[in-house]
This record gives C-alpha cells, structure tokens and sequence, in this order.
C-alpha cells in the first residue's frame, strides 16, 4: 500500500516561507489539521532557508504534528539538523535527502547509533556527490546498488531505506517524466524490498494548471511501484487519482476506499447544497 506525505509546509513556497519566519505556528496547526484530516500520514518540513531558525521552527512544527496524530518527513541539507530531529521526534520519521556522499552518510549514522534504528528511514537521493550531469535510468541503478550496499553493509535495515529517483520539470526536458518513470520500474525490479519516494509536483514546476499532470503522473508512477507518494493532499484531483488507481490495479481490498470515499463525498456534496439552499435570499427571506 502506499503512503502519503502532505508538502504544503515547504518554504520553497513565498507564503509559505514568510510565515515560518514569521514562526507562525496557528498557521502551521491548521495546515497540519487539513493534510492529516485528507490523508496524509506523514508531514514534510522544509526549513532550509530560516538559516539560524531552522531548528526552533522545527522543534515546535514537529511537536504539532505529532501531537496532532501525524509523522513527520524532515528535509535538511543539513546533517546536524537531521540529527537533531532524529533525537527528538516519538513516532517513526523520515529524514533526507542524502546523496551518495559515504563522508555525509557516515556522519549521519554516527549521528544516530544508539537510536531506534526501526523508527527511522533515510531519502537515499539517487545523486553522487557533485553529479548531475548523467541521470539515465541505468546510472541511477547503479548509484542506488551502491547506495543500498552501502547502508546495509552498515547496520541500517533494508526496509528503512527511501530510494529517491529524482524527478526533474517537464520544463528541463520533455522526457524527464518518461525516464523518472523508467528508473522507478528498474529500482523495483532489482530492489522488490526496498521502497521509493518522490515529490511528483516537481514534474509541473513552471507550467500552468499544474494538477492537470499532477493527477495524470500519479496515476503512471503508482503502476511503476511508487511507494511514498509526496504532494499536496488538498488537490482534489489528485486525491481521487491515487483512489481509482489502486483500486484499478487491485491493490484496494474489496474496494473498500473507492465505495468510502464515494460515499464521503456524495454525504459532502449533500451537505454543500443544503447550505447553499438556506444560505438563498429566498429562503432568507421565508424564515
């Protein structure tokens, strides 16, 4: 089964950002609230460019979250933050993203030894240090055999490695989509137990009505085998897409979540009417 990490909270947003420097947290309380109330189990925070309050702003978007009944996805550039949210959250976490740097890899473990290995799961970014020249399906196989040898040789359990492909814009190349599509299916071929993540927003980054590939892509990266799915929970479209999709491929029981969810939205679409009714000068004026 899949599992869904809401983005919104990412300062690469302006809005976003301007309210995390503002550490306006009734702000983050409610976005939390609305991405774990439409599905997401997991919350990813991007702070980077806070600089010096990257941490402090951490520290208490983190406990909203898990107060709230959510998990929390931190990506950092850097190690020592990773770290340090390593040593505070109570839930399972997810940490990254690291490239395959053994200098930044070895910090990191060291970093966490002594830790519940089992609570925490590393973004392998399928990038070697200073690369990004070649990023064909078969070199990121290669990377990933690496990467993946390489975590196992040290300690850290198959099942807690997040193989990230990266997915580059439609803007950069027209075949970005094509070929991150193309890798996944190779990491799952070679690598059945390990599972993969991406933010499949960035396939749209620059273009206009973006859900549109959105909702199409998730559709396309879920057959491949896409496992942590990480994108903005409050798009309708593509909420529905994820839905049909695995009931499409079998993977929803009974198709117990598609008959939910319809059922959900017709009780939904009967409440919107109902107050659209009373809310009519008509009816306004009647009572």
């Amino acid at each position: 089964m899949i599992t869904i990490v809401g983005n919104i909270l990412n300062s690469s947003n302006k809005k976003i950002l301007d309210k995390m420097n503002k550490m306006d947290f009734d702000f983050v309380r409610k976005e939390v609230l609305a991405q774990i109330a439409d599905g997401a189990e997991f919350i990813e925070l991007y702070a980077c460019p806070l600089m010096d309050n990257e941490m402090p702003f951490l520290q208490e978007a983190i406990r909203i979250i898990e107060g709230s009944g959510g998990k929390v996805l931190v990506r950092s550039s850097n190690i020592d933050t990773l770290i340090t949210v390593a040593k505070m959250v109570k839930n399972e976490v997810v940490l990254g993203d690291i490239e395959f740097d053994k200098e930044k890899i070895d910090r990191f473990l060291d970093g966490i030894k002594g830790l519940n290995d089992h609570n925490i799961k590393i973004v392998a970014l399928i990038k070697e240090k200073g690369d990004d020249v070649d990023f064909s399906p078969e070199k990121s196989l290669l990377i990933a055999q690496m990467f993946i040898d390489y975590l196992l040789d040290n300690g850290v359990p198959r099942n807690n490695i997040l193989l990230d492909p990266i997915l580059r814009p439609l803007e950069e190349g027209l075949l970005n989509g094509k070929l991150f599509l193309n890798t996944l299916e190779l990491f799952k071929l070679d690598f059945p137990q390990v599972k993969t993540i991406a933010n499949l927003a960035t396939l749209s980054e620059g273009l206009p009505m973006r859900y549109l590939i959105s909702s199409h892509f998730v559709s396309l990266a879920i057959e491949k085998g896409l496992d942590y799915i990480v994108l903005d929970v409050l798009e309708k479209s593509i909420i529905e897409s994820i839905i049909t999709t695995l009931t499409i491929i079998g993977k929803d029981r009974n198709m117990q979540t598609y008959l939910s969810f319809c059922r959900n939205n017709r009780e939904a679409r009967r409440r919107a009417n109902q107050k659209s009714f009373m809310e009519a000068p008509d009816y306004q004026q009647k009572n």
